[in-house]
């Protein structure tokens, strides 16, 4: 197939990018790279009332996050009235369409079957006195001077020299609605291949009830696009193993349509939250925390510490984040001035009588510690325990609760480092009041 390879997506501005749709457009995308092919965007915004501008921009910056380019520039269908009026009217002209109160209906035949080989279902063939709708003779003009669907995919199609119509099975029922007009046309069929849709958890279409269904979304919420998609990728297609994990460059490789799956893919936001964290893992940390950045100025977080203690704390939870706009909530300790201690925090305060001296003698052995590195804070601390006769378990588990106001944190002593000298040692003197019954002062 080779350089002939010419495959489009073809969006309507009437909402967000929808993730079945992002898959749709990938699938595109991916065979065109595969085959060396081209990729085309073409934008049908024939519906007047419910096409937006900012629709528009929406889809175009979704596609340009996920990585998929397109070639040449982009065709608009409301741009191309007078082209479709043309056709319609040569097809009035030779009899196999006539005007009907102010439309245009095109003469569809009424026996037979109308079929077609799909690339994935392989033949499907629709016998016209079974299907009656089919042998309705189709508007392809409506009264409002704006073509049809049908029509207009089937004349863009035709004119950009698009040789394969990758598009979901929801539309499997258009396509006996499109051949005869490519028959009376004269225009060459494009191969078809119809992928199954998304599934929610239920196995019923991916909706608004399942949870985020557009791009948007899932970016907003601190998915990366490499991760999406990863994950949209082998949401129907598998590269014949059990890998789950393939950059952009070995999927455009191995890419194959007869490997798309046909029966539907079902979404799992687990899932897809692991393959994020897994690309998580894998950025270095200067790269994480550019990547974070956005997520922390949108909290307030933006301004505190260098650039050096914001990059050893993202190293800290490198291991732990699965969604970038988690992080904020999983370091709020290290940016917030005031810890909210809650009443189980208090009472395990209160559980052990050493505790108010043992947070009283931490925070001014921290205080005059030097060097303040996370090797001689656990080197200190350790033997800082031993003095008071306690165990790690003892001394480390209220510590923690004391400075961070939770039962788990990363790595304590680099919790420690990280929360800094005078900052710690105020925590503690604070919980040293809460465990001998005083006011809570920060």
């Amino acid at each position: 197939m080779g350089d002939a390879v010419r495959v489009r997506f073809a969006p309507s501005p009437t909402g967000f990018l929808h993730i079945g749709s992002a898959r749709t457009a990938l699938f595109n995308w991916l065979f065109a790279r595969h085959e060396g092919g081209q990729f085309f965007l073409r934008i049908e915004d024939t519906d007047r009332e419910r096409s937006k501008d900012e629709f528009l921009e929406e889809i175009l910056d979704s596609l340009k996050w996920l990585g998929l380019d397109w070639d040449g520039e982009l065709v608009f269908q409301s741009k191309r009235t007078a082209h479709y009026r043309k056709i319609a009217d040569g097809l009035v002209a030779r009899d196999l369409a006539y005007p009907d109160e102010g439309a245009v209906r095109f003469r569809v035949p009424k026996t037979g079957k109308v079929g077609f080989d799909d690339l994935l279902h392989g033949r499907i063939e629709f016998d016209l006195e079974q299907h009656v709708s089919l042998a309705e003779d189709l508007v392809i003009f409506k009264s409002d001077g704006s073509p049809t669907y049908n029509f207009a995919v089937v004349c863009d199609d035709a004119d950009m020299g698009i040789t394969h119509v990758i598009r979901g099975d929801d539309h499997i029922n258009n396509t006996p609605k499109q051949l005869p007009l490519y028959d009376a046309l004269g225009f060459t069929k494009p191969v078809f291949c119809h992928i199954p849709l998304i599934l929610g958890e239920d196995r019923s279409r991916m909706s608004k009830r399942h949870g985020a269904t557009s791009i948007r979304e899932y970016r907003e919420a601190g998915f990366l696009p490499e991760a999406v998609v990863n994950y949209l990728t082998l949401l129907g297609w598998s590269p014949g193993n059990n890998e789950e994990i393939l950059d952009r460059a070995e999927i455009v490789k191995r890419f194959d349509l007869g490997r798309v799956l046909k029966t539907g893919a079902v979404f799992g936001k687990e899932k897809l939250e692991w393959v994020n964290g897994q690309y998580v893992r894998k950025l270095s940390v200067p790269d994480l925390t550019d990547r974070l950045m956005p997520f922390l100025e949108k909290r307030g977080y933006a301004g505190h510490g260098d650039r050096a203690w914001l990059e050893g704390l993202v190293k800290l939870f490198q291991e732990r984040i699965f969604r970038l706009a988690d992080f904020p909530d999983l370091a709020a300790f290290f940016f917030d001035d005031k810890i909210q201690y809650s009443a189980e925090a208090v009472a395990e305060f209160a559980r052990d009588a050493r505790l108010h001296g043992a947070f009283g003698r931490y925070a001014a052995m921290l205080e005059t510690l030097e060097p303040f590195d996370s090797k001689t804070i656990e080197e200190k601390s350790r033997a800082l325990m031993k003095e008071l006769g306690m165990t790690g378990k003892e001394f480390i588990h209220p510590c923690r609760v004391a400075l961070t106001g939770r039962t788990v944190s990363p790595g304590f002593f680099d919790t420690v480092f990280l929360i800094g000298k005078a900052r710690a040692a105020a925590r503690l003197r604070n919980a040293a009041a809460v465990a001998a019954g005083g006011a809570v002062k920060a």
